[in-house]
């Protein structure tokens, strides 16, 4: 979905935002309340210098806004592959990125992420996964860790046997509903967006429920038994 499409259609009731780059920021209104706005745009590669902005941004929304909804709009290609990155120690970045995101929501803040575009590897997980709890789509997004020939070269599994586990076994296959099936959206939302947002806003909830989604929705059936075996070990 185009960007001014999605904000058009997710705030009818008006929005402020401002670009910088491939990273934006601002403010909108939904239902009854002001939310902050964090986002990216045109399939950015998350690298140093976006989680840098990113993070900034994130902590001024703390400082000078306590307590807002905090709304993640995202489309991102992956981390950037390079060797400034590498050099500099971009893990370290992304850590920091999903640290924030983390102090957002102990401080209060309801954390939402939203795809509406390409949610890829470590930029997803960058920003996008860092929601947790509550990570929507809209139809139509890509979201995935790793795609089938990558997973092919590091596993040394044939790409075809690989193409076929990907039809009944959601965790080799990417998109939305596959994501959906591992718990791994909360949803993923159809027709009116607004709506779907100020429902999303109700009915929030800090508990990280992924697990038992995925076993509910049968893409990952074992997941909440081992976490739960481990936990009372």
């Amino acid at each position: 979905m185009k960007f001014d499409t999605l904000l058009n259609e997710l705030f009818p009731n008006g929005f402020q935002i401002e670009k910088e780059g491939s990273i934006v920021s601002g403010s909108a209104i939904c239902g009854n309340q002001r939310l902050a706005l964090i986002g990216t745009v045109d399939h950015t590669l998350i690298g140093i210098d976006e989680i840098i902005r990113l993070s900034r941004i994130f902590l001024k929304i703390i400082k000078e806004q306590p307590g807002i909804p905090i709304l993640m709009l995202v489309d991102n290609n992956g981390q950037r592959m390079a060797l400034r990155e590498e050099l500099l120690g971009l893990p370290e970045y992304i850590g920091h990125l999903a640290a924030v995101q983390d102090y957002a929501r102990r401080n209060g803040h309801k954390v939402i992420s939203l795809i509406y575009g390409n949610a890829v590897a470590g930029g997803f997980i960058a920003f996008g996964m860092g929601a947790q709890t509550r990570i929507y789509a809209v139809d139509g997004a890509s979201p995935y860790v790793m795609n089938l020939p990558a997973i092919s070269r590091v596993t040394k599994l044939p790409l075809e046997k690989l193409e076929n586990l990907s039809r009944t076994i959601p965790v080799f296959a990417p998109g939305c509903n596959n994501f959906y099936k591992m718990g791994g959206l909360t949803d993923i939302w159809h027709g009116n967006l607004a709506a779907c947002l100020e429902t999303a806003l109700k009915e929030y909830s800090s508990i990280d429920s992924r697990a038992e989604l995925g076993r509910q929705r049968g893409g990952r059936r074992e997941a909440i038994n081992t976490i739960n075996a481990i936990i009372n070990a």
